[in-house]
């Protein structure tokens, strides 16, 4: 082999180690010239742009990168005042619509597995919500302000997912990097319960109004790094539900006991919240895995369970003690509750307002209602009624028929279309996770606060993917 060759070689198999290499070089230089923020920024473009060329390469890795940033990002903008979270997101689903255009050149994106009902029925929602920017009771401004987390994510991340994690081992990749953010997020929570808060979080809960919803007279709620406690224990609540019962479907015994690790600590999660709604995650969601196991050895031990847990928390004392199910217990008792019945009375109020807004107030409006107006006193707290008043019945009946076809499809597919038992029980986990949401959402802002819609979105269109994962382990097992 000719010196050439050898030192090219060379730089093949060690190019990430002369990269770092290198940016500690231009670090120190930098420090010396410029100080040490500059030489920060500075040093690390290298490395940057070594990642986002295999990025490039590889759109997969990209995309589940962005789903991790989407995990933390809300939490980061706790300890970065100003940090623009949304245009940061914007800015990686851009880069990933840029890497797909251009691997399209060279045929590595098939635009054929985005042809799909989900995709051509968010494509309608966005369009709708895009048509109301001429609605006269919203300005500009706060239509771009509102259409991202309503219309936007729901549109691309389904895209996205379809174009780049198109292959079962995605889904797969996927589960593990999110059971990763939970056990994260989870550790998060522990810390504030059993160290207490950090000085940022003291400031939250202090000075900006943070403790009037989370240090209150039934406890203290925790929240991790999420924006706050029910967006919390909603997501530990659909954990849960997927890797509890994903778990029964894992080849490997390591990862049954995993994911059973991870789903028992989510479980626990969801508890510290004190999120009363999230409740229903895993008792919906449950109850849809029952039903749609069609299997009675899980049918009538499932149902007696869930009709136990009902009863515990429905008529019993038991456990009354402990602050966390005295909590859970008191969803079950909603018509005794203050915080219920004035949420009913809300709504009320609304529904005659709204009998006049078919097409809604406005995208952007319902959270940036001036003090003065009819919308200021009546507090659009779940995702449901956002929808409703900002995009008017006939949005919000186009946003449950979302749903509604993702449910009936994934059920249809589970009973007559997916032939691989272990694939059948991962589509069914997600699908019972992604019901429970679905009615969570009725209770708490489920979908618009990140990461939650990103989670659920992504799995909306891995529903959507299941016969073409069936197709593929049943021509792996053919060859």
């Amino acid at each position: 082999m000719s010196i050439r060759m050898y030192i090219l070689q060379g730089l093949r198999e060690y190019r990430i180690h002369l990269l770092v290499i290198f940016s500690l070089f231009l670090f120190t230089l930098f420090i010396l010239r410029l100080g040490l923020v500059p030489a920060m920024v500075l040093a690390v473009l290298p490395v940057s742009g070594y990642i986002l060329i295999r990025f490039m390469e590889h759109p997969s890795s990209a995309l589940i990168a962005v789903f991790a940033v989407s995990y933390l990002l809300m939490g980061l903008t706790r300890y970065i005042p100003g940090l623009p979270a949304g245009v940061l997101m914007d800015g990686c689903l851009l880069m990933l619509l840029f890497f797909s255009l251009l691997r399209a050149r060279d045929s590595a994106v098939e635009w054929k597995n985005a042809r799909n009902p989900f995709t051509l029925l968010t494509g309608i929602w966005l369009l709708y919500c895009i048509l109301l920017v001429f609605n006269p009771l919203t300005t500009s401004a706060n239509w771009a302000a509102g259409v991202r987390g309503l219309a936007l994510y729901l549109f691309l991340f389904p895209l996205l997912t379809a174009l780049f994690l198109h292959q079962y081992r995605y889904l797969k990749l996927f589960l593990f990097v999110w059971s990763l953010l939970t056990l994260l997020a989870v550790a998060k929570a522990l810390v504030q319960k059993y160290i207490g808060f950090d000085a940022t979080e003291l400031y939250w809960l202090n000075v900006t109004g943070g403790r009037r919803t989370h240090l209150i007279y039934s406890g203290t709620r925790y929240f991790s790094f999420f924006t706050d406690a029910a967006s919390f224990g909603c997501s530990m609540g659909m954990s849960m539900v997927v890797f509890l019962i994903a778990a029964f479907y894992m080849r490997a015994r390591t990862l049954f006991f995993y994911y059973m690790t991870v789903a028992i600590l989510a479980g626990y999660g969801m508890m510290i919240s004190g999120t009363r709604a999230a409740i229903a995650v895993p008792f919906v969601g449950f109850t849809f895995f029952i039903i749609l196991s069609k299997q009675w050895k899980i049918l009538i031990p499932g149902g007696v369970f869930i009709l136990l847990i009902f009863v515990f928390f429905k008529f019993t004392y038991i456990g009354h003690g402990n602050t966390e199910i005295r909590r859970m217990r008191s969803a079950f008792n909603v018509t005794r509750d203050a915080s219920y019945m004035v949420r009913k009375s809300n709504q009320e109020k609304m529904r005659t307002f709204m009998h006049h807004h078919p097409f809604g107030v406005g995208v952007g409006e319902a959270k940036r209602a001036d003090p003065g107006d009819y919308l200021y006193q009546l507090p659009t707290d779940t995702s449901l009624v956002y929808v409703w008043v900002e995009t008017g019945s006939v949005g919000l009946l186009l946003f449950i028929s979302i749903f509604f076809v993702t449910f009936a499809r994934g059920w249809h597919d589970v009973w007559f279309v997916i032939h691989d038992r272990r694939l059948r029980g991962v589509i069914s986990a997600i699908l019972a996770g992604t019901a429970g949401m679905f009615v969570s959402a009725y209770g708490n802002e489920a979908f618009q606060q990140l990461p939650n819609g990103p989670i659920v979105y992504m799995c909306m269109a891995f529903i959507f993917m299941g016969r073409k994962f069936d197709k593929e382990l049943t021509d792996e097992e053919a060859a």
